[in-house]
């Protein structure tokens, strides 16, 4: 008996493959978390305390200028100017927080509205004055400081904060006011300044703030 004859499946690309299939090896390489199109990557953040530039506008920081109070009458046509030199004294003490000393009125101010006179005192050796008016013929005075003041702590906490977000840093500034803690009519005029960074002593710059009229601090390298 004869065996029965099959056709040959077809050979080439044209005919189904039945090898087993190729996965190849794993790829598990790190994923691309690169930025979107259209961004570009941010620089990356330098330690620049040693070479620090200025220019930028902080805190108001000038104080004085009017107060008003009350002087009492001291006899019939005249002011109690001892009660002008304590409103002084506590009025300069509480926008400056330093006590004035030294405050000295003239004596024996005829009342008349309108009428002016001037008193003198001294913040930390510093010469100030006022410039008191009447308003009224009733012993009711208006006070005008004569002069501005520098709050130098907020000086220097303006100093910190500029610095310290320019540079990524803590740091500590100090001003050489020769010891004072308020400068008088010092609007315009350089204070020199030290900048250290808090974690490094030796790592510091000598910086020169200036405090204009409207109070903003700006600063250059000295």
């Amino acid at each position: 008996m004869a065996h029965p004859t099959y056709p040959t499946p077809p050979a080439g690309p044209s005919g189904p493959q039945y090898g087993p299939p190729d996965y190849g090896p794993p790829d598990y390489g790190p994923p691309d978390y690169g930025p979107p199109a259209g961004y570009a990557p941010a620089p990356a953040r330098r330690r620049r305390t040693g070479a620090i530039v200025g220019g930028i506008l902080a805190a108001v920081v000038v104080l004085g200028g009017l107060v008003v109070g009350a002087v009492v009458w001291f006899g019939s046509s005249t002011l109690d100017t001892a009660e002008a030199e304590r409103q002084i004294g506590q009025l300069t003490a509480e926008q400056t927080g330093v006590a004035p000393t030294d405050v000295s009125c003239p004596a024996d101010v005829e009342a008349e509205s309108g009428a002016t006179f001037t008193c003198t005192a001294s913040l930390e050796h510093q010469p100030i004055s006022f410039t008191v008016t009447q308003t009224d013929d009733e012993g009711n005075v208006q006070i005008d400081s004569d002069n501005t003041f520098v709050d130098v702590d907020v000086v220097e906490a303006s100093l910190d904060e500029q610095l310290g977000e320019l540079t990524g840093v803590v740091v500590i500034s100090s001003c050489d006011t020769d010891g004072h803690s308020v400068l008088v009519d010092a609007v315009g005029t350089p204070i020199p300044c030290f900048v250290d960074n808090a974690a490094d002593a030796t790592d510091t710059i000598e910086v020169l703030a200036t405090v204009d009229e409207s109070g903003a601090v700006s600063y250059e390298l000295a």
